[in-house]
């Protein structure tokens, strides 16, 4: 897809951004309120199958309180997108941490949701082996399918991590299938227009992306099989940790966040009724305000 074919949206979106060349591929990057030294940083892990547009909402309100960092995965967005590559949640850890060295960001708050969960949790993990060079404020997560055991896919999905249907379902998507599959993750699809619905189809499929769609989705199987790695980390944090969840999400449901709060005692679950998969899209003053009370508890918690 061509850079005229984007929205008008989201080339001033990409055209406020920057490109940083990590593990050899072209990550898309914004720093915005950097130079605000007297405030601490917020890193946004994104979700999948979209990007770090889905932070646009929050982040009139988040300058208030935080430098913030966004930027897209491999494979998400505008970063680039090759159809061979190694998508595991580690590495893009390992890419997330580049853009960390390159930003000179080395203490943070972060922010994650759906998929970026998962690569908190290893960031989790690899924290308690010891000598991790960045050190980890507090820890936001939204709507994710932590547990695989009670994650709901959509049916795109399920193919997608398929070994044999999920290149076939990647070269079949289309406009006609997102739209019709797409909104089934928002407790209230008619909350946004054909335009919202443009962006995040043009984001997916810029720079080939449907070629990219399988490599990506095989982070579902990762966590599967990484299980305890990133489960365990997150049930131990001991920092403060907050859960922001909407209660209509039928893929990442209200149960998995119930599960993790029980597991670990530290986390703060705020409960968002009439929202989906998407919080900070469809709730994003309620997203706003939940973080502005994390950020104070975290504050206090850094004063004991």
């Amino acid at each position: 897809m061509k850079n005229s074919e984007l929205p008008t949206s989201i080339l001033a979106w990409r055209d406020a951004g920057e490109f940083l060349s990590v593990s050899g591929l072209q990550v898309f990057f914004r720093r915005l309120n950097e130079q605000r030294t007297d405030l601490p940083w917020l890193v946004c892990f994104h979700g999948f199958p979209t990007s770090s547009w889905d932070w646009h909402l929050l982040l009139p309100g988040l300058q208030q309180h935080w430098r913030v960092l966004v930027f897209d995965f491999p494979g998400y967005g505008l970063s680039d997108k090759p159809a061979r590559h190694d998508y595991s949640l580690l590495c893009q850890l390992d890419v997330a941490e580049g853009l960390l060295r390159y930003c000179g960001i080395t203490r943070f708050d972060l922010l994650a949701h759906d998929m970026g969960n998962s690569v908190a949790c290893e960031l989790l993990f690899r924290r308690e082996q010891g000598n991790y060079p960045f050190a980890l404020n507090s820890l936001v997560m939204l709507n994710g399918g932590v547990y695989m055991d009670l994650h709901q896919p959509l049916l795109t999905q399920r193919l997608l991590r398929t070994p044999i249907l999920g290149p076939i379902t990647a070269r079949l998507s289309s406009w006609r299938l997102f739209r019709l599959q797409y909104p089934r993750v928002y407790a209230n699809p008619a909350q946004f227009n054909q335009q919202h619905y443009q962006e995040q189809w043009a984001l997916i499929i810029y720079k080939q992306g449907r070629k990219a769609l399988s490599g990506v989705a095989s982070y579902m199987k990762e966590r599967v099989r990484r299980g305890e790695r990133w489960t365990g980390p997150l049930h131990r944090l001991e920092l403060p940790f907050s859960l922001i969840w909407g209660q209509q999400d039928p893929v990442a449901v209200p149960a998995i966040a119930e599960r993790i709060a029980v597991n670990n005692p530290h986390a703060v679950l705020h409960q968002l009724g009439g929202v989906g998969h998407y919080p900070q899209l469809e709730a994003p003053h309620a997203v706003t305000e939940a973080l502005i009370a994390h950020a104070q508890h975290s504050q206090e918690h850094g004063d004991c």
